[in-house]
């Protein structure tokens, strides 16, 4: 138990001000892309414990999920998803304590939602574990 609590320490709560289906939606569009092939690698996840909501980098599930995972999350995976955070924020779809996610610049592709189906998401996470197939 201690050592899901030392990983929980690095997870940031969020208050949902929207369905949790509409954030799962929505940081399915959000990540690294290949315009070129118009791939999108969605880089944040929607994750609900002990009735709180978080979102986490798909690193963060990986260590989550699999105690024996390699922890490999970088400075830049940290501050990628707290951009992510910070634009659910903005956009009105949340609220989180700023405290936790100074801003940062770091650069993530949005996918505007008429462009959805002309693109393949890929995930680095297989999200049935995390969600189950009936909810994606």
């Amino acid at each position: 138990m201690k050592l899901f609590e030392e990983i929980m320490e690095n997870f940031i709560e969020v208050k949902l001000k929207v369905d949790k289906r509409i954030i799962i939606e929505t940081l399915e569009r959000i990540g690294i892309a290949n315009r070129k092939e118009k791939i999108l690698y969605p880089s944040c996840y929607y994750f609900s414990i002990q009735d709180k909501d978080y979102i986490l980098h798909f690193k963060q599930l990986f260590l989550l999920m699999r105690r024996n995972s390699y922890n490999n999350i970088s400075l830049e995976d940290v501050e990628r998803r707290n951009s992510v955070i910070y634009r659910l924020k903005e956009w009105d779809l949340i609220d989180v304590d700023e405290n936790g996610i100074i801003p940062h610049e770091k650069f993530v592709y949005v996918l505007p939602y008429a462009q959805k189906y002309e693109w393949l998401v890929k995930h680095k996470y297989n999200i049935d574990l995390l969600y189950g197939e009936e909810n994606v």
